[in-house]
């Protein structure tokens, strides 16, 4: 009965609820297209809070620490909400339920090696009085200076009511898509001015 509930609430709700989601994806592509060849992937100092503008409160910035394993390094007030505290500085997988954990260290990993975006689906059991609800994450993923994936841009949504208290949800799928990335190398190559240089990009 409550798998029925929730996942009513999804076909309902879900393109309205999702919406924030969808745009931060957006926003992230955008930049991505703008690398050269749209091959490349955006940095982690590319991210600017205005560009993201009302659905900040659904992003957040994860940081890895170790192999599967990855803090929040920034949080907007939906995942707070639903962790009941400030998220930032908290493991990533604090999120979600025990079973969860292992599942989600492979598919982080994924997202940082591969590298692929991924799209986590969650379901938020019911307690109590409080309706269960279902929700999306998106993590998408952001290099280093050096071209390495060491962050992940995330956004979260849910479809039905999470009520800001502590609780955790079962992640129910997981879908990777990989991306073809080239990082380019930046070189300055001197001129016959001395105090000029090129700057040429090589794949």
């Amino acid at each position: 009965m409550m798998e029925q509930t929730t996942r009513g609430l999804a076909g309902q709700e879900g393109l309205r609820a999702y919406a924030p989601i969808n745009r931060i994806e957006a926003y992230w592509q955008g930049l991505r297209d703008n690398t050269p060849g749209g091959a490349g992937l955006p940095a982690r100092i590319d991210i600017d809070p205005r560009g993201i503008g009302q659905d900040l409160r659904h992003a957040f910035v994860l940081e890895r620490i170790a192999p599967g394993f990855c803090r929040i390094r920034v949080s907007g007030s939906a995942l707070s909400d639903f962790l009941g505290c400030d998220a930032r500085g908290l493991p990533f997988s604090r999120a979600f339920d025990s079973a969860a954990h292992q599942v989600l260290a492979r598919t982080v990993e994924d997202s940082f090696h591969r590298p692929a975006t991924a799209r986590l689906t969650l379901d938020v059991p019911r307690r109590g009085l409080r309706a269960g609800c279902v929700g999306e994450i998106r993590l998408l993923p952001l290099v280093s200076r050096d071209g390495i994936v060491t962050h992940l841009l995330g956004a979260v949504a849910f479809a039905g009511r999470a009520t800001p208290a502590a609780q955790t949800a079962k992640l129910t799928g997981t879908f990777l898509r990989a991306l073809r990335f080239e990082f380019m190398t930046k070189q300055l190559k001197p001129t016959r001015i001395p105090y000029l240089r090129v700057l040429a990009m090589d794949g």
